[in-house]
């Protein structure tokens, strides 16, 4: 199926029921068909030809919808900006792919007006509001003569739909291209596991620049036909009110937000009573906060997901799993081949350490422009995805990770898995979050470095935690040292930015020895 017919479809079956909702404003399907397709025919109109890039730069709000939709009905690609995003990094990327147009908000609009002049390829900018760049549009302005009914495009399901971005080995973003036909299934298998129907309210509360929060909710929202809330900036005390007013049954949380939601000073049961579905991945959930959650808000079911941008979800934990299989990411979600295999590619036996290999129709095609990159991830030469995540499957077919390949630490010859230090630390009382990375040691070549985020209250000094880590770790995997930090960095799809701490580690240290 094309990204423009999930869309179409629900319009056919309720052209009057609310689509979208944002900040006051609401759109009905049949509206929001209309308006993509005078989103796309407007495109169609420019010298921009089909397999072209259009670049999006925005909140969640009703516009992004706008542009995903009705930017598939064109042929070309969208390509996904984060609004973090800085100067060098949109350079790099509006250049790389050539993008011919770009809808930013008018928040944002300030970061591109201070690039423009670097901005080799990008011939018109669409502003959601009023633009401050000399020769831009409003996103009014560019729909006004544009025809409501479908432009005619040819397109295939293994065309290129967009691209959404990950990290690279050299520090720079990849696009992971993925076609129509890859998104449609992945939202299919988020309609089907967490159970999605028309009558749900779904929050949109994931950056929908993500790959979890645009091509895998959001378009599975839609597919199910479900009134999307969408959220253009993260604050719990809102989200709770938006709750309460919208009657929002489902949302999917990274973490950190399902903490805030449940440590929020203004929690109040009544106004999310009608929640019933929690997705949260990108993270795993701390066991406090899975007690918590199940204490503060009883008729919620928590599923959690593992994915990536390059596949969409590869599993799926359960709610009735997570007492008995903690600290699992679960079973291969619907329509997943997954295996747990060693260097060679061979199945590695139930306890064993290997690397996670997925195959299926929900597979990116590739990074964009980058065949050294790709030919790694499908690096056997065939249909199988080399993720880099460790992991283990249990005798029921559980799976558990143990981090990424490049993230494991050898300490003494003996490879160490972060992710086993990390589960140690959340069982603590004392722990609301926590982090372990490896850096240089002359003695053992590695040593662990674990941040923690302690509980408000906590008051013991870090060698006690570090001493609790020795009463139940081999003593290798014992942090060297354990710092209290008051956050720990996380992309907005709830990943912590390993190296970004072990480089400003590694500075400080450095600085620290000079003084």
């Amino acid at each position: 199926m094309l990204t423009g017919d999930i869309l179409r479809l629900s319009a056919q079956r309720h052209p009057s029921k609310t689509a979208l909702i944002c900040e006051g404003r609401e759109m009905t399907y049949g509206e929001l068909e209309t308006t993509c397709n005078r989103f796309a025919n407007a495109i169609l109109s420019l010298e921009v030809a089909k397999g072209e890039c259009v670049a999006v730069m925005c909140p969640n709000i009703i516009e992004y919808g706008i542009v995903h939709f009705g930017n598939a009905r064109t042929g070309c690609q969208s390509v996904h900006l984060s609004i973090m995003y800085g100067p060098d990094e949109l350079v790099q990327i509006l250049n790389k792919t050539r993008a011919r147009l770009l809808v930013v908000d008018h928040m944002s609009q300030a970061k591109i007006e201070a690039i423009r002049n670097r901005l080799t390829f990008l011939k018109w900018i669409v502003v959601v509001g009023e633009p401050e760049i000399a020769n831009a549009m409003t996103f009014e302005q560019f729909l006004i003569n544009s025809a409501d009914q479908p432009g005619g495009v040819v397109i295939a399901e293994t065309d290129p739909l967009g691209m959404t971005f990950t990290g690279g080995t050299t520090g720079l973003p990849k696009g992971a291209v993925v076609s129509h036909r890859a998104r449609y299934v992945s939202a299919y298998t988020v309609v089907m596991e967490p159970e999605f129907t028309g009558e749900d309210v779904v929050a949109m509360v994931t950056p929908l620049f993500h790959a979890v929060g645009l091509m895998i909710w959001f378009q599975a929202a839609i597919l199910a036909g479900c009134t999307c809330v969408l959220l253009p900036r993260w604050n719990p005390a809102q989200f709770i009110r938006e709750c309460a007013r919208h009657h929002i049954t489902a949302a999917f949380l990274v973490p950190v937000q399902l903490r805030d939601i449940l440590d929020e000073e203004y929690f109040d049961a009544d106004k999310l009573a009608t929640l019933r579905k929690i997705g949260s991945g990108g993270a795993p959930v701390p066991a406090d906060m899975i007690a918590k959650g199940r204490n503060r808000l009883t008729d919620v079911r928590l599923i959690d997901h593992y994915g990536q941008s390059e596949t969409g979800p590869l599993t799926i934990l359960k709610p009735w799993h997570q007492a008995e299989k903690f600290g699992s990411i679960g079973l291969p979600a619907l329509g997943v081949d997954l295996k747990v295999v060693d260097a060679k590619g061979n199945e590695v036996a139930p306890g064993e350490i290997g690397e996670i290999i997925v195959a299926g129709e929900f597979m990116f095609e590739g990074y964009f422009e980058n065949p050294d990159e790709t030919a790694k991830y499908f690096r056997s030469g065939d249909q199988w995805g080399w993720t880099g995540d460790l992991a283990m499957v249990d005798g029921d077919g559980f799976i558990t990770l143990a981090g990424r390949s490049k993230d494991m630490i050898v300490s003494g010859g003996v490879n160490v898995y972060p992710r086993e230090v990390e589960i140690v630390l959340e069982n603590h009382v004392g722990v609301a979050d926590c982090t372990v990375f490896g850096v240089p040691d002359e003695d053992w070549g590695e040593a662990l470095i674990a941040y923690v985020v302690p509980h408000i209250g906590y008051s013991e000094l870090p060698e006690t935690l570090i001493d609790y880590c020795g009463t139940r770790l081999a003593r290798l995997k014992r942090p060297r040292e354990l710092v209290f930090v008051d956050d720990i960095p996380k992309t907005p799809a709830g990943k912590v930015q390993k190296l970004k701490l072990r480089n400003e580690y590694l500075a400080k240290t450095s600085l620290d020895q000079v003084s």
